[in-house]
């Protein structure tokens, strides 16, 4: 995965196909509460396994960009709470808070 600016994610956020970017459609679902600034969505659960998708859970598999994820938890006023269970070891987490 390429990283990129914030910039980059800006000027693509409202036409990105976030069917494009997650490895399901829970995480498209999760993707979508994030940029339409969902109300009720005020934390959200990254982990890598999952009995059920919860609501909340980001469940990390090939094919999501955590690039995406992190710029629509960083644009996210709604969001009060973030859970980091998993963060696959191949990322820079620093680079998920920039």
């Amino acid at each position: 995965m390429d990283l990129q600016d914030y910039e980059y994610y800006e000027a693509r956020a409202k036409d990105v196909k976030l069917e494009d970017i997650t490895s399901s459609q829970h995480n498209a679902d999760i993707l979508a509460m994030l940029r339409n600034c969902h109300p009720h969505f005020t934390l959200i659960f990254i982990t890598d396994e999952s009995d059920y998708y919860d609501y909340h859970e980001f469940v990390v598999c090939e094919g999501d960009d955590l690039g995406w994820l992190g710029y629509f938890v960083g644009r996210s006023k709604q969001v009060k709470t973030l859970y980091i269970d998993y963060f696959p070891d191949n990322l820079n987490m620093d680079a998920f808070f920039d």
